[in-house]
């Protein structure tokens, strides 16, 4: 027991569940403060990581199952609507090009060129990108930069598809687009979380006034955790607008979600607040 949770005769509640965080910063955000110092770090750290894994799921992953659905699955675009191949003297060809996009990753196929280099893409994503000769999964953070790009793999098309290469082949490799969809889904999930806890540092910081008036004796640990709990309502929010395809604006959605958090925090410090005679005693 800290000696923060002893000034406030507050234990950390080892029954405090992930999903009694969650419920908590949806509809009883009052509560907020006194749930922060009740974490334990093991509990917080795995509120982060639901948190991160739902943000990612609700913006990727269902927005990509619902895509895959869309066109029977990968058995059927492999089979209907991808172009025909043919290895030839060690050359993949494909009678035309093809590119489909699952949210942030995408299948791309150009035999026109060898392999696929930084220049070819054209925006962030993970991409499994078949050349005539090379076939690469890669991801790319940050179009504009090239160190941000990645070769996760690349493979000699000679090597990979040395018993030759055709749609049916192309349908052995579903569970290579499968890993892929993964990876991209972890990667998002991944930045989602840590750019909540940065998020997180900087509402902390701007709440610091608040610290020292309060009647919580909280630390600057407990206001962190709080500060990521506030962020629930607009986490959902903004990556739900993300994946039904932005019904408003990225910014826009941002904006109030930042608002929403804030209100969030001074709800749950309202509680503990002193009132304006107390307030003012303590000034004289």
């Amino acid at each position: 027991m800290d000696s923060i949770a002893k000034k406030n005769n507050l234990k950390p509640d080892k029954k405090l569940t992930v999903m009694d965080i969650f419920m908590t910063s949806l509809v009883r955000t009052r509560e907020l403060a006194i749930t922060s110092i009740k974490t334990s770090t093991a509990k917080f750290v795995a509120y982060v990581i639901f948190l991160s894994l739902f943000a990612g799921l609700v913006s990727f992953g269902a927005p990509c199952v619902s895509k895959v659905a869309s066109f029977g699955g990968f058995t059927n675009l492999f089979t209907t609507k991808v172009p025909a191949f043919e290895m030839k003297d060690g050359v993949l060809k494909a009678d035309k090009q093809f590119k489909m996009n699952i949210s942030k990753g995408t299948i791309l196929i150009n035999t026109d060129i060898d392999r696929f280099k930084f220049e070819d893409f054209d925006k962030e994503g993970i991409y499994v990108a078949i050349g005539s000769k090379y076939t690469k999964m890669v991801s790319i953070t940050d179009i504009k930069d090239k160190n941000s790009y990645n070769e996760i793999y690349s493979y000699n098309n000679q090597m990979l598809f040395a018993e030759g290469f055709n749609n049916d082949l192309l349908v052995k490799m579903i569970p290579l687009f499968y890993i892929m969809l993964f990876v991209t889904y972890v990667g998002i999930s991944i930045f989602k979380g840590l750019k909540y806890l940065v998020w997180a540092v900087l509402l902390t910081i701007s709440s610091l006034s608040l610290l020292k008036v309060v009647k919580l004796d909280m630390s600057l640990k407990d206001a962190f955790r709080l500060s990521f709990y506030a962020q629930t309502f607009s986490i959902i929010l903004v990556n739900i607008n993300e994946g039904i395809g932005y019904v408003v604006s990225s910014l826009l959605a941002s904006i109030i979600g930042a608002i929403i958090t804030v209100v969030n925090i001074h709800k749950a410090m309202g509680p503990h607040m002193p009132d304006i005679d107390e307030f003012m005693n303590g000034e004289e």
